[in-house]
């Protein structure tokens, strides 16, 4: 069933009821594509909360939840439609990086935390795969003459957990390259997505070097919080 995006929005915001919010949930079960929307979601509403975290309320002050829903739908849509992302300030810059290996424009960004980047997978597509481990391996590249270290997550939910089972991935020799050539990067299995498979008696086989234990929805959001820029693939 197709839910539209103010029904999204509303359950999303806590303020879908009755029978309405017993069908969404129902459908939630099993619909992997509306699971994908509503964590994608739930980050876009975390980094815009985190981006106005300290601006001061105009004095004459319009409906703020009105004023937040639209803001979020509009990133959404922004989000869906040109797969774009914004960082945990919503400010794009360009990094002042001299290295042979340039970070692709799209990942352009100022964050509180400069050096700290958690990339998201959450599309079972095997070009989407090498893009995720190109741009991890380029930002390692740029960081490794620069005075300042870099921390770096990957975090797989939904479908882009196949990047991180062992017999699914087509990467799994250079995930666990990368693991062991950089101390500094680390693989994260959406717990929600691996109990989704186990629902469904499938065993995901994680690669060795894949932790687990969060959320996707938990982990980008403390990441954001903690200044972190947030680069959903």
């Amino acid at each position: 069933m197709e839910f539209s995006t103010e029904i999204i929005n509303a359950y999303a915001d806590g303020e879908l009821q009755g029978g309405e919010k017993i069908e969404f949930e129902k459908a939630l079960l099993s619909d992997t594509n509306l699971q994908q929307t509503l964590d994608d979601l739930y980050a876009l509403k975390a980094q815009l909360q985190h981006a106005y975290h300290n601006v001061e309320p105009p004095v004459k002050q319009q409906d703020s939840t009105t004023n937040y829903r639209v803001a979020a739908y509009a990133v959404f849509l922004l989000m869906t439609f040109t797969g774009g992302w914004f960082s945990s300030d919503l400010i794009h810059n360009r990094m002042d990086m001299t290295d042979a290996n340039p970070i692709n424009p799209a990942m352009q960004v100022m964050a509180e935390q400069p050096g700290k980047y958690i990339l998201h997978i959450s599309v079972n597509d095997n070009n989407k795969f090498k893009q995720t481990l190109d741009q991890a391996e380029s930002l390692l590249a740029n960081y490794q003459n620069v005075d300042q270290g870099i921390q770096l997550e990957i975090i797989a939910n939904a479908g882009g957990l196949d990047l991180f089972r062992e017999n699914s991935s087509p990467y799994a020799k250079r995930v666990k390259a990368l693991s062991n050539e950089y101390p500094n990067i680390k693989f994260i299995a959406c717990s929600n997505a691996i109990e989704r498979l186990r629902e469904k008696g499938i065993e995901p086989d994680l690669i060795n070097t894949v932790h687990q234990g969060a959320t996707a929805i938990d982990q980008v959001v403390k990441r954001v919080h903690q200044g972190w820029s947030y680069i959903k693939i």
